[in-house]
């Protein structure tokens, strides 16, 4: 279960991601498989705006515009030139995770894989970001074959209203954990972090601890209007499966 406050995630970047032979996505799901997933939330929610007035206009001013890009990406498709804009605004972006001290909504989700070792399951997220959020209907922008530490990435949602969700990437090859960091325009101030260890029988229990408030009015506007904490459960329901389904051996 989460706890009662939100746990900073810093530490050092250490090194490459390790040398290992990591099956490539599969399609179609393991029908029946059970991959135990599960969740538990704490915290204050749902997530209110965070911030002072300015800097709420400010987030909000950028979740605008960056969902204006993606409607237009959703028109014009795949190809260099949207690749290119969201490259040039993603390096103006600085990350935005929760402000310490102020009412943050926090989930641990969990799930298993068994027979998977955690080096593995950690070095296929990372060399396979594309399949992984693409099974979530989530689409990576700019295209990317690979995590690299430092990365900037817009995680494309196509629902309605259409929106880039920016983030920023940090690798813990070592400790077999990845965390993404929001950026400004993120409709959420958070950090997601995930956990790949040994379940203690031969596979990997994967841990995400995820901690968010809500970033600009746009927040309580889409609370209002969509159910975007429930739409957060699907999309890392579906990651956890796609981890599950992709390594698990057949």
């Amino acid at each position: 279960m989460a706890s009662s406050t939100a746990e900073p995630y810093r530490g050092p970047s250490l090194g490459r991601p390790p040398a290992l032979s990591v099956p490539g996505p599969r399609s179609g799901p393991r029908t029946g498989a059970d991959n135990q997933f599960d969740f538990g939330v704490g915290g204050a929610f749902p997530p209110r705006p965070t911030g002072n007035l300015m800097e709420q206009v400010r987030q909000g001013a950028l979740t605008a515009a960056q969902s204006e890009a993606a409607a237009a990406s959703r028109l014009m498709g795949d190809g260099a030139a949207v690749d290119g804009y969201a490259r040039i605004h993603l390096d103006h972006l600085k990350p935005s995770p929760p402000i310490p001290g102020a009412p943050t909504s926090l989930t641990d989700y969990t799930s298993s894989i068994p027979d998977v070792a955690p080096a593995q399951a950690y070095a296929y997220f990372v060399r396979h970001p594309s399949a992984v959020f693409e099974a979530a209907g989530i689409r990576v922008r700019p295209a990317t074959a690979a995590l690299v530490d430092g990365a900037k990435l817009f995680l494309e949602e196509k629902g309605f209203p259409p929106v880039w969700a920016p983030i920023t990437v940090r690798l813990e090859p070592g400790a077999n954990t990845l965390h993404i960091t929001t950026l400004d325009g993120h409709p959420l101030r958070g950090t997601n972090r995930f956990v790949f260890a040994e379940d203690g029988a031969g596979g990997t229990q994967v841990r995400q601890y995820s901690a968010f408030q809500g970033s600009s009015p746009a927040t309580s506007v889409g609370m209002t209007l969509m159910d975007p904490i429930e739409r957060q459960h699907d999309i890392w329901r579906a990651v956890h499966a796609h981890l599950h389904d992709t390594l698990r051996p057949r």
